[in-house]
């Protein structure tokens, strides 16, 4: 078993840093669990880091009257925190292996229409390799969050200047700052791995590959991520 677990984990290290030969291995083994153990504890390191620097206030900014009482703020300002608490954990905890089973899906179908065939098993194991650099930037947003705090949630997904708005002026259209963020380096590295992973996984060729991942990716942006910015706001 330990020899097992070395081998997993010096898997993972290899899909990362030499794709070609780390996927090569893991699409052999198909084992996912080590890189789904690995983002799942790094996130939960990473909001241990980030929690306690979260500013209480902000979490309970839109449940805050003006008519409220001292009492009635500390009990909205507590109960808002309990819960903002939870929801993080309960992320930090489920979202990895939910994130990898969602992209796993995208790309069997995918490539299923593209006329690539792949197991759902197999296309799991590199949609979970992959997406470790998700959980790498979640840690390496802690030490800006501690150098920062107290921080609000809306400060968070910005902490690490890793996307193009990092450089862009905050006064561009939403749309266009949701496209923006969608260009992050720790993404990108995910795409590159999955178009690597999924041409060894299908037997596509990378130009095919490639062609297949960005364009769901995309097609997520689209619809995740720019659509809402440009929804019409409630009355």
């Amino acid at each position: 078993m330990a020899a097992a677990f070395t081998q997993d984990a010096a898997v993972v290290f290899t899909a990362l840093v030499e794709p070609g030969r780390g996927f090569a291995r893991a699409v052999e083994r198909n084992r996912a669990l080590m890189a789904v153990v690995l983002s799942t504890l790094l996130s939960l390191l990473a909001t241990g880091l980030i929690l306690p620097r979260v500013d209480q206030e902000a979490v309970a900014a839109d449940k805050l009257q003006p008519e409220m009482t001292q009492h009635e703020r500390e009990m909205a300002v507590e109960a808002a925190v309990r819960l903002h608490r939870v929801k993080s954990w309960a992320v930090a905890g489920v979202g990895p292996v939910a994130l990898a089973f969602l992209v796993t899906v995208g790309l069997w179908l995918g490539f299923k229409v593209a006329g690539a065939r792949t197991g759902f098993k197999a296309t799991f194991t590199v949609a979970a390799h992959a997406l470790v650099p998700q959980a790498i930037h979640s840690l390496l947003s802690a030490p800006a969050a501690i150098a920062h705090a107290p921080v609000t949630p809306e400060q968070l997904p910005k902490l690490l200047p890793s996307n193009l708005t990092a450089v862009l002026p905050a006064s561009l259209p939403p749309p266009a700052l949701a496209a923006a963020s969608a260009l992050d380096l720790f993404t990108l590295w995910s795409l590159v791995l999955l178009g690597l992973g999924m041409a060894r996984c299908s037997g596509a060729s990378r130009v095919r590959s490639f062609a297949v991942v960005v364009i769901l990716f995309l097609a997520s942006v689209a619809l995740l991520q720019i659509a809402p910015t440009g929804a019409p706001s409630g009355p």
